[in-house]
């Protein structure tokens, strides 16, 4: 069997989208981004199917990727929660707005003799030091219904624990794994 490009065009693109999430200066931007990583990674597995499912050998060996697609918690998301942005009007991404925090520089009490804010700026008077922390607005995974069924928002993958609050980190783990499965099929099947 001849190599293709295609499943590995469709993941490079997928990993262009993480790129574009990594840098989104607006939570808008963000989601398209995602959006387009989902995409982008099931077409990596159904350019894979139409390019090696031409080998008799396809049906018994796809079982290897095939069943963690299912039963993984982080791969059985990806898929589903690209099923739901496709075929449903469901939300597939959270928003938690930003904010501040201020907090002692040092201990865990704060005592505040008067605080003003004027216009957006922030005027605090205080005899101990402190500290303002600034939280930016995010997206946050959300559980997804696709075809019946509820998927949890994914906290393990192949058995190693994932930060579900890093959207980033979720789509680098499912890239990784396809371009683990392009690698072993390239492998198996062209010759």
């Amino acid at each position: 069997m001849q190599h293709s490009e295609q499943p590995h065009i469709e993941l490079a693109k997928a990993r262009v989208a993480i790129d574009a999430m990594r840098s989104a200066k607006a939570l808008d931007e963000f989601e398209e981004n995602w959006k387009e990583f989902l995409g982008r990674l099931e077409r990596v597995w159904n350019k894979a199917f139409s390019q090696f499912g031409k080998s008799p050998k396809w049906n018994g060996w796809k079982g290897r990727f095939e069943g963690p697609r299912k039963t993984d918690p982080l791969l059985a998301y990806l898929v589903n929660v690209r099923g739901a942005d496709e075929h449903t009007v469901n939300e597939i991404v959270g928003r938690e707005p930003g904010g501040i925090g201020i907090n002692a520089a040092e201990g865990n009490s704060l005592y505040i003799e008067r605080m003003e804010i004027n216009n957006g700026r922030i005027s605090i008077k205080s005899p101990q030091k402190i500290r303002v922390d600034f939280l930016p607005a995010r997206t946050t995974l959300l559980p997804v219904v696709n075809r019946g069924r509820t998927y949890p928002i994914p906290t393990t993958h192949l058995g190693s624990p994932v930060d579900p609050m890093n959207v980033v980190s979720v789509a680098e783990a499912g890239a990784q794994f396809y371009q683990q499965f392009l690698a072993q099929a390239e492998e198996f099947f062209v010759k």
